[in-house]
């Protein structure tokens, strides 16, 4: 009940969402289903922009960063490392991602950010992020979706003491 903690924190800042209940879902690619009133599967529509999240390593000089883009883009990982002065990025263990952020792979997510006290995780944010409000995104968990305003979301990343770093990253 991990998700239960960023819904105390959204309630207690006053930061308004939508929540969204489906199946499990693990890449940006696959459908939200839920359960429709007579427990039929059925094609959740999310309005908004899905969001997938990168959680990448700089292992030479271990540096850790989330990349958040727009689910449909293609990120070249090679051009974002130079784009950001790192040497070769790799993508982070599930052992490093709870370390940092104590969610487990298929649910990372910008809130989970919430968790980094120490700060070692560097937060990339497409600079397309405002495109087609609202944004989206898991609660810590792959089985809901919260959707709220950009401006929203970028208030909840200030309380959790993170200022994105807004850029163009390169796709494929």
């Amino acid at each position: 009940m991990i998700e239960k903690v960023l819904f105390d924190f959204l309630k207690t800042h006053n930061i308004k969402y939508e929540l969204f209940r489906h199946n499990p879902v693990f890449t940006s690619e696959e459908n939200y289903i839920c359960l429709d009133e007579n427990g039929q599967e059925k094609e959740l529509v999310i309005p908004g922009t899905q969001y997938k999240n990168l959680f990448l390593k700089d292992k030479k000089n271990n540096i850790f960063y989330l990349v958040t883009v727009p689910g449909e883009k293609r990120v070249d990982l090679k051009a974002l490392s130079l784009a950001l002065g790192s040497s070769h990025f790799s993508f982070a263990s599930a052992q490093e991602l709870y370390e940092f952020l104590k969610i487990q792979p298929g649910s990372v997510t910008p809130f989970a950010l919430m968790f980094d006290t120490n700060k070692k995780v560097n937060f990339i944010l497409d600079q397309d992020f405002v495109v087609n409000p609202p944004v989206n995104f898991h609660p810590l968990r792959n089985d809901m979706t919260i959707g709220m305003a950009p401006q929203d979301f970028l208030t909840c990343m200030q309380k959790i003491g993170y200022e994105p770093k807004i850029i163009y990253i390169p796709v494929k």
